[in-house]
């Protein structure tokens, strides 16, 4: 047992609440943090803001022509199902099953309090949620690529509408992949922690949707560089790509009208036409902010557990000060203690 002389304990109290305070509020902007180790979608402890359902449980699978007895998701360790290990992670992933031809209503969805951020085009606050942050670590099997689709869904903003992060195969990107995920370098049986930051209000002559392998960017949307060849690119520049736009997180309803309107939502691994595919997830975080490429790259690559938390610069530089100003408290107070004689 370590002993602290009652001179010292209330210094460094004010230490650990200080650090305790640091913390706390470095989960401001996460909204939710699941990292599936107890074996079920309950969220990791201190982000209780957002909570997953799988589809195939609800109502809403049947309204979406689901077919009965969908294969169920999955939670086991990677030994068990004879995946790649995530270096000395010994807890749960969850399995996702290949979903085709069961429906536009497969995958999970995340209800949460309703949510907005961000400025309308011609000014004003936006009302839905413009700035947000998606992290998974992700494996997806070898059988689940070289045949149909051509593309795997991982992140739907509304169930009603074409996902905006998609992964394929190396061998089948080409041509542009800007409309999708730019995921070139995702190969089969290998951990990622990837990344989708949506910045649905910056200047269009910015990225507003990059997405990140490992912590490096290896594809971002600008608004400006959008040459309309297409239907697609079209609807990238009118609806997906602007503020309060397709690519925004509405609230459910947004969706479904059978869907409440008094939460915000968006969907996981659900594809409206059928693009699904079996994979494995160690974890998911939600944030409702942009992450910037250095918080991402901090977030370092695939590990099991809960996906860390970047701290805002300005709040570390900040706490790290006040524990500093603490410690030399703590440390004066210990040389007044060893020249005073015990009494």
């Amino acid at each position: 047992m370590r002993f602290v002389h009652p001179r010292c304990a209330l210094s460094a109290t004010i230490v650990t609440t200080i650090v305790g305070i640091g913390a706390t509020s470095s989960l401001a902007g996460v909204v939710g943090n699941w990292d599936f180790g107890a074996g079920s979608l309950a969220a990791a402890a201190l982000v209780p803001g957002a909570q997953l359902t799988a589809l195939t449980t609800t109502p809403y699978y049947g309204a979406y022509g689901g077919t009965p007895n969908p294969p169920a998701l999955a939670f086991d360790t990677t030994a068990t199902f004879g995946i790649p290990s995530l270096g000395g992670y010994a807890g749960n992933v969850m399995r996702v099953p290949n979903m085709s031809g069961r429906g536009a209503a497969a995958g999970l969805m995340a209800q949460m309090p309703v949510m907005s951020n961000g400025q309308l085009a011609g000014g004003g606050a936006a009302s839905k949620l413009n700035r947000y942050s998606v992290v998974m670590d992700v494996l997806v099997p070898a059988a689940s690529f070289g045949g149909a689709p051509d593309y795997i869904a991982l992140f739907q903003p509304r169930a009603n509408g074409d996902g905006s992060w998609f992964v394929r195969e190396p061998s089948r990107n080409i041509g542009s992949t800007v409309a999708y995920s730019a995921v070139n370098s995702f190969l089969p049986d290998t951990w990622y922690r990837i990344a989708q930051v949506m910045d649905l209000d910056a200047a269009t002559s910015a990225p507003r949707c990059t997405y990140f392998i490992n912590g490096s960017p290896v594809g971002s949307i600008i608004w400006d560089s959008i040459v309309v060849e297409n239907q697609r690119d079209a609807d990238l520049k009118s609806r997906d790509l602007i503020p309060d736009g397709a690519w925004s997180i509405g609230t459910l309803a947004d969706s479904a009208a059978v869907l409440p309107a008094n939460q915000s939502g968006f969907f996981l691994f659900n594809d409206q036409s059928n693009e699904y595919g079996e994979l494995y997830v160690a974890n998911v975080q939600f944030r409702d902010d942009a992450l910037s490429p250095e918080a991402v790259l901090g977030l370092g690559g695939p590990a099991g557990g809960a996906i860390p938390v970047p701290e805002p610069g300005t709040l570390a530089c900040v706490a790290s000060f006040v524990v500093w100003l603490s410690c030399m408290k703590i440390l004066r107070q210990m040389r007044e203690v060893s020249r005073t004689p015990e009494a």
